[in-house]
């Protein structure tokens, strides 16, 4: 599942799930454009993931975490918890003629702390994860607002506003040029630290007890550092993503 869509799949379980269901699993089809030179389509992408929601431990696509403390039921509920959550972001040299030379950006599991929770139809959650891998060896601020409108019993959907800080290490990673990699199309390049704004639209549509049907639309804006770099040519990145989900 391409790294864009953990925010959104993380706060599903907060309110899509049934209130007896513990664990779900689903399958999806994904499309959406690589910042990266040469490369029309992301390659970070999963088609299958699942959903499990105990106590106090959880597993929401690629992020899994266990909860310190919590507070509230379904319509108004807090808590904060400790996270582990893979980073599927990078690319190997063979995915453009454009990166030959570069040497691979792996995708990494990042850890942190996140708190999250819903009043009402307001959903939230701020995280901040550094890496576990010792990959990119950065660190990312993120929070996330979302509204819920029911449109029909059965029909859900939420606008979002994601805005992520993004550590220097990180950016450079991903984006950066070394000295060693740089040709006479691609300088050298150094990326520091940025802001990335993302907005969305989830739509849900419960089947039944237990099967819905859910559809997202995400842009991402690059933050500016990552709009500077050789290795980038666009301002912006959509995608949208199609799923069913089964609930046990």
């Amino acid at each position: 599942m391409p790294a864009f869509w953990r925010p959104w799949l993380f706060l599903l379980g907060l309110f899509c799930l049934p209130a007896q269901a513990q664990f779900s699993a689903g399958i999806g089809f994904s499309a959406s454009q690589s910042p990266y030179q040469g490369v029309s389509s992301n390659p970070n992408t999963i088609p299958a993931y699942v959903n499990y929601q105990g106590q106090r431990l959880y597993l929401r696509g690629t992020e899994l975490g266990f909860a310190l403390w919590q507070q509230g039921d379904r319509q108004q509920a807090l808590s904060l918890n400790v996270i582990a959550s893979g980073r599927l972001a990078g690319y190997h040299a063979s995915d453009s003629a454009f990166l030959t030379g570069m040497a691979t950006r792996r995708w990494s599991l990042d850890g942190g702390l996140a708190l999250s929770g819903r009043y009402q139809q307001h959903l939230f959650s701020i995280k901040a994860v550094h890496d576990l891998l010792d990959h990119h060896q950065g660190y990312e601020v993120n929070g996330y607002y979302g509204y819920l409108l029911r449109l029909h019993p059965r029909w859900t959907i939420t606008p979002g506003f994601n805005l992520s800080w993004q550590s220097d290490d990180l950016v450079d990673y991903y984006f950066g040029v070394r000295p060693e990699e740089a040709r006479n199309e691609r300088a050298a390049y150094q990326a520091a630290g940025g802001l990335e704004p993302q907005v969305s639209l989830m739509s849900l549509w419960q089947v039944s007890e237990r099967q819905q049907l859910i559809a997202i639309a995400r842009v991402r804006y690059l933050a500016s550092e990552v709009r500077k770099s050789p290795l980038v040519d666009r301002r912006h990145t959509s995608g949208v993503f199609l799923g069913y989900i089964l609930s046990f």
